[in-house]
């Protein structure tokens, strides 16, 4: 593992004396600034009072005075620390305890005992989405305007960054734009990388285990056969609902194993954006032919919910 420059702050939150000063030197030696505490309550003390210092959370599940459950759920029901990345690291590795904390909003779960690559790349990944959905917010907040009076349009993209981009624009045609964002983001994502890219699910978790996921993303999208691909996107409006229709040009894939939060991959540190996108940002989402097309649809007759 190569130590890397950039520093983040990570709280790991620990009860084990020795499992803690392990997890501790791990994100150190990749360049991580980490604070170690020994209960719950003294994890929630420091996140309550400086939610503003922590790039991402580990939490052991089962820690005296506060389980990693509560903080959790305490973390979600703050505004201040929602958006801080949680990562388990627990002994605790169920299956009904793994889905648990992931939908109680956990971003990863690592199972002791752990590949100390997997906790790094776990953690960068978190991190790396983090940022990324902070992206997307703004460009929410910059392309309101008049695309609440589209009714068709279709779009062409190539790269994660147009991709963003045309989230932003795009999620704003639902009446709520943030909780489609997110979701929106994940299926054009997918289109690219797993798509027109052509890497496999294997493929990215190693590539993201060994920190050269970003590398061989931009090697692709500029050399043979890929780089003249694109992903197109329609978006139509009408007075019951809002639909989009995703599709890449690859040879597609087998989606009803990904539709699901699944406990087998909820310890690789990728593999939960469709399931995120179907339970969360859609009231529809099927995947069409080949699995290269994707349509999503968002009711406008429905009652709003958050």
């Amino acid at each position: 593992m190569k130590p890397q420059t950039n520093l983040h702050t990570v709280l790991v939150a620990e009860d084990d004396p020795q499992s803690g000063k392990l997890a501790a030197e791990i994100l150190e030696l990749e360049g991580f600034a980490v604070e170690l505490v020994d209960d719950g309550e003294s994890a929630w003390e420091a996140l309550s009072s400086r939610p503003d210092v922590y790039a991402g959370v580990v939490l052991d599940r089962q820690m005296p005075r506060m389980t990693g459950m509560e903080i959790l759920r305490r973390m979600k029901a703050d505004a201040a620390t929602h958006d801080i990345p949680v990562i388990f690291l627990t002994g605790m590795n169920g299956a009904s305890d793994i889905v648990e904390g992931i939908e109680a909003g956990a971003y990863y779960y690592v199972t002791k005992p752990y590949d100390p690559d997997l906790l790094v790349a776990s953690l960068r990944t978190a991190i790396q989405e983090k940022r990324a959905y902070a992206d997307l917010r703004l460009e929410l907040q910059s392309t309101v305007g008049a695309i609440g009076l589209l009714r068709s349009a279709e779009f062409r993209f190539r790269s994660h960054e147009e991709a963003r981009a045309l989230a932003g624009l795009l999620a704003n045609a639902a009446p709520q734009p943030r909780k489609v964002v997110t979701g929106l983001w994940e299926l054009m994502l997918n289109a690219v990388e797993h798509g027109n890219l052509e890497l496999s699910y294997g493929e990215k978790t190693r590539l993201l285990e060994a920190g050269t996921w970003y590398d061989e993303l931009a090697r692709r999208l500029s050399g043979a056969p890929y780089r003249d691909r694109e992903v197109s996107v329609t978006v139509t409006r009408d007075s019951s609902s809002v639909r989009y229709c995703i599709s890449d040009e690859g040879k597609g894939f087998v989606p009803g194993p990904y539709l699901d939060f699944d406990p087998a991959r909820a310890t690789h540190p990728h593999g939960r954006g469709i399931a995120m996108a179907r339970r969360l940002s859609f009231d529809a989402l099927e995947f069409i032919g080949a699995g290269n097309i994707v349509e999503a649809r968002v009711d406008l007759t429905a009652p709003a919910s958050d």
